[in-house]
C-alpha cells in the first residue's frame, strides 16, 4: 500500500526542485528562468554560471538540495542539473495493528501499538542534462533526465525527456514545455510505473518603469492532477536588490534577492494555509 501511494506521485519531486528566486515569484521560471532546471531552452539564454539550492519544506517534513552548471558555445547552450529530495520519519504501521478480528484492517475498537511503530525515509534524486540551440529568434532545448528512488528497501531507476521553447519579442515573451513527453518509465523490482506527460505554457512581460525593472509571469500547467497555474512578479529596485512575490495556485510565496556581481543570493518562503512554512536559499555564481 505504501509503495502504491508513492507510485501515484512518481515524478512529483521533480516539480519542487526550483531555485529560490523562481520559487519566490510563485514557482515561475518557464519564460524568465534564473536557472535551466525548469526549461531546457534556458541553457542558451542564461549566462554561464553555477548554482546551488537548499530547502526545508513544510517545517521538517522534507529536505531538498539542488544545483547545476550552465555553459554556452557560439550558437548552443548546455547545462547539467541535479536534485536530491528526502522525506524522513515516515510511520510504518504494518506490524503495529492490534487486529482483534484478524481482518487486517483498523476497525472501531482496534488501535495501533505505538511501541511497534517503526520509521523509514524516502529518497529521490535526478541528474538532468540539457542542450539548446537557436532557430531564428526561438530558443529550443531538450533535456534527458535519469531518476533514482528509494522507499524502504525498494529501489527504482528511471529516465525521461523534456522539450522546451522560449521566444522573446521586445517586452513580451512566451514559452512552452512538454515534460516527460516520452512517458518516463520508473522501473521497480517486478513492476514498472510511468510519469505521464504534462504540458506547460508561459506568458511574461518585462520592462523598465523609471529606474525600476518589473517582471511578471504566468505559467499554466496541465497534467494528471488537473489544471494548475503559477503567477509571479519580480521588482528590481536597484542593481543589487530584488523583491518577489507570487502564487502557486492559491499558496502565497515571497522572496528577496541580493546581487553583487558575480554572486547572487536569493531567499524565498512558501506560506501554506495548513502546513508549516517552507524556506529556500540559493546561491548563483556567474563565470
Amino acid at each position: 500500500m505504501i509503495l502504491l501511494l508513492f507510485a501515484l506521485f512518481e515524478g512529483e519531486f521533480l516539480n519542487v526542485g526550483i531555485d529560490a528566486g523562481s520559487w519566490g515569484r510563485g514557482s515561475t521560471g518557464l519564460v524568465y528562468p534564473i536557472t535551466s532546471y525548469l526549461n531546457p531552452a534556458a541553457s542558451l539564454i542564461l549566462q554561464p554560471g553555477g548554482n546551488c539550492t537548499g530547502s526545508r519544506l513544510f517545517g521538517d517534513l522534507a529536505n531538498l538540495i539542488a544545483g547545476g552548471v550552465n555553459m554556452k558555445g557560439e550558437d548552443f547552450g548546455f547545462s547539467v542539473n541535479f536534485i536530491l529530495h528526502s522525506v524522513g520519519d515516515i510511520h510504518y504501521t504494518m506490524n503495529a495493528l492490534l487486529d482483534l478480528d484478524g481482518d487486517g484492517e483498523l476497525d472501531i475498537g482496534e488501535e495501533l501499538d505505538e511501541d511497534l511503530i517503526t520509521y523509514f525515509s524516502s529518497r529521490e534524486g535526478a541528474l538532468i542534462g540539457s542542450y539548446a540551440r537557436w532557430f531564428g529568434e526561438l530558443s529550443a532545448g531538450v533535456a534527458l533526465k535519469f531518476i533514482y528512488k528509494r522507499i524502504l528497501n525498494e529501489v527504482a531507476y528511471g529516465a525521461g525527456t523534456d522539450i522546451g521553447f522560449i521566444y522573446n519579442k521586445g517586452h513580451f515573451s512566451v514559452a512552452a514545455l512538454i515534460r516527460d513527453f516520452t512517458t518516463s518509465p520508473i522501473i521497480w523490482k517486478g513492476r514498472t510505473e510511468h510519469i505521464a506527460p504534462s504540458y506547460l505554457l508561459g506568458f511574461g512581460v518585462r520592462r523598465m518603469i523609471g529606474t525600476v525593472d518589473v517582471l511578471m509571469e504566468l505559467d499554466l500547467i496541465q497534467d494528471d492532477y488537473g489544471f494548475n497555474h503559477h503567477l509571479g512578479i519580480e521588482v528590481g529596485i536597484n542593481k543589487w536588490l530584488i523583491v518577489r512575490s507570487g502564487f502557486i495556485n492559491e499558496q502565497l510565496t515571497a522572496g528577496i534577492g541580493l546581487r553583487r556581481t558575480p554572486v547572487s543570493v536569493d531567499y524565498a518562503a512558501n506560506i501554506h494555509p495548513e502546513l508549516p512554512l517552507s524556506h529556500r536559499v540559493s546561491i548563483l555564481y556567474a563565470f
